[in-house]
């Protein structure tokens, strides 16, 4: 099972999936009550160069929008563009946690989409790592997104209205950009 730990006040995204930790530094993050969104390098990946996330507790996802190296010759089939995974979050004063759910959502460059890792969610289910809750928001945030996506078949549409529904919350909680710091 992954889970994931946003640290606001690090500017830190630590990934615990199968035994193994990732650290990602956080370049830019705003935080609302209902909606979280970040900006990082994709760390050692042949041809994605950033990540931008967007994750909607409400609704149950967790958007990536992935950009590329510019002039990377890569076929389009083979090119995720858009990683959507079903969660829940646990929010904490100055982290959330994010349970990955199993099922995932994923359109590639060439436009082609695909509802996968159904049968990790079946297993999940049998060997009783997913609770009842668990799987009623995996279940949820899944028709969340293909309703969304279905409406227009444009994956931006959909998420900028679930931004202006949730970027109006009663207050941002958290707004910074890292300052980097090159030896200069």
């Amino acid at each position: 099972m992954k889970h994931t730990v946003i640290d606001f006040n690090q500017m830190l995204e630590t990934v615990n999936k199968d035994g193994r930790k990732h650290e990602y530094c956080i370049e830019d993050m705003q935080v609302y009550e209902n909606y979280l969104h970040y900006k990082r390098d994709y760390i050692n990946h042949p041809y994605h160069e950033k990540i931008e996330y967007h994750l909607f507790p409400k609704e149950n996802i967790g958007i990536y929008a992935l950009s590329q190296y510019p002039d990377v010759n890569i076929n389009d089939k083979d090119v995720y563009k858009y990683y959507v995974d079903m969660v829940s979050v646990k929010k904490e004063q100055d982290q959330w946690i994010i349970k990955d759910l199993y099922l995932d959502f994923i359109i590639k460059s060439d436009k082609n989409y695909y509802v996968v890792d159904v049968d990790e969610f079946n297993d999940a289910i049998k060997s009783m790592e997913l609770d009842k809750e668990d799987i009623e928001g995996a279940l949820s945030g899944l028709n969340n997104i293909l309703k969304g996506y279905y409406k227009s078949f444009d994956i931006n549409e959909f998420m900028n209205s679930l931004i202006e529904i949730y970027s109006k919350d009663r207050c941002k909680i958290f707004d910074n950009t890292r300052r980097l710091d090159y030896g200069t």
